[in-house]
């Protein structure tokens, strides 16, 4: 793989949920699979890159994770240096694992806008609240 990558291509099961989810939600793809990189990147395990295709949506990796490229990049390879892993040689294997998984988790939470709530850490919701209550 190389080192530096632009174009991303997910499987075709990612693909068809990504459908579903906007569809449900109208929330576009590429903020879906930004929820879905954090989902996956907080999983306990690391995902399997054999396990998904590369049948489905292609995408601008740029215009994917938009002005916080660099913050999603860094987030990866950092997990990557907790697995193991090399994080230039496996980086971009474990991003499109990582998207694939993601998606896929979260679609099979989600059923409309209100699900992504329940997606967020306790810790943060919580963080969340006390930021709100503090703003009124």
């Amino acid at each position: 793989m190389s080192k530096e990558f632009n174009r991303v291509q997910i499987g075709s099961d990612a693909t068809t949920r990504l459908r579903m989810l906007k569809g449900d939600t109208q929330i576009t793809p590429n903020f879906l699979c930004r929820i879905g990189l954090c989902y996956s990147l907080n999983e306990p395990r690391p995902p399997n890159p054999a396990q998904y295709d590369s049948d489905g949506q292609t995408f601008n990796r740029y215009t994917l994770l938009g002005e916080h490229d660099a913050l999603y990049m860094a987030m990866l390879k950092e997990r990557l240096l907790q697995e193991g892993l090399d994080p230039e040689e496996d980086l971009e294997d474990q991003f499109v694992a990582h998207l694939n998984r993601g998606v896929i988790r979260v679609f099979g939470n989600i059923d409309n806008l209100d699900d992504f709530y329940n997606l967020i850490p306790n810790g943060l919701k919580e963080t969340s609240v006390d930021a709100a209550g503090d703003a009124e």
